[in-house]
């Protein structure tokens, strides 16, 4: 992860600069754990308990080391909105392994690379924050391949005392997750990780959500007054050079006309 702007790390360097700090990291999907782990060794969570979810037995070993290492918790288990068990469809490589069934969109995304289905243990994040005794103020970070609407729902009363949401989603999903986090007090902050499909049209990126409580950390202003002369003059230079634009077209059209 590269420390500048439209990446995680970058955003994640600005809060951290602007004061913000964690006692619990909570990330859903966590596979490995490497997103606890490389920012809690550049220190942007010191202090901070990791809590790793993933339904994948996998990455147990991973997530042990982690845990004897940092003291971070771990959990084999699915977040979703309710506890119990659901059916999470495998693929053929265990990224992308998902709670939403075949033939749900997602799968056409993923070029219908399912492998099979299997039982896994689902829990709420609000349960799991009274069983594990998880002290706030919280960050979320969430990449359960289509499951992120499910999980939010299930950590309604976590949300109210969380300085950070961010997660892997797609334009299909947003919406639903927008409202989700709109709704429990939390505005976008940034779009990092920005990934586009063949053709060059957007395809999933990672939304930041900031609670209001911090809309303070926000500049009111798009750039400092001290440089205000220095704007106006860039926007006169820019007008002329539309200008300029605009006289080298209308020359073209009166030779060439249109296409």
């Amino acid at each position: 992860m590269e420390n500048v702007p439209g990446t995680l790390l970058g955003c994640l360097h600005l809060l951290f600069d602007k004061g913000l700090r964690y006692s619990t990291v909570i990330d859903l999907g966590c596979a490995d754990g490497h997103f606890f782990l490389e920012l809690y060794c550049r220190g942007i969570f010191a202090g901070a308990r990791g809590v790793n979810i993933d339904a994948n037995p996998l990455y147990e070993t991973s997530l042990r080391a982690i845990k004897e290492a940092t003291g971070a918790h771990y959990v084999i288990a699915a977040a979703s909105d309710s506890d119990g068990e659901a059916e999470m469809v495998n693929a053929a490589h265990p990224y992308w392994a998902s709670l939403r069934p075949e033939g749900d969109v997602y799968w056409e995304q993923m070029n219908g690379l399912s492998a099979g289905k299997v039982r896994v243990p689902t829990i709420a994040l609000d349960t799991l924050r009274k069983q594990l005794d998880l002290s706030p103020p919280f960050l979320l970070k969430l990449d359960v391949q289509g499951g992120e609407a499910a999980a939010l729902r299930g950590a309604r009363q976590m949300l109210t005392e969380t300085e950070i949401v961010m997660c892997e989603t797609d334009l299909r999903d947003l919406p639903g997750i927008h409202r989700i986090l709109e709704d429990a007090g939390f505005d976008l902050f940034d779009l990092t990780e920005v990934n586009r499909f063949e053709d060059g049209s957007l395809g999933w990126f990672y939304p930041v959500y900031l609670n209001r409580r911090h809309a303070g950390v926000r500049p009111r202003s798009f750039w400092d007054a001290q440089f205000n002369a220095r704007v106006i003059q860039n926007q006169k230079d820019r007008r002329q050079a539309v200008l300029a634009r605009n006289a080298a077209a209308l020359e073209w059209l009166k030779t060439q006309g249109p296409r």
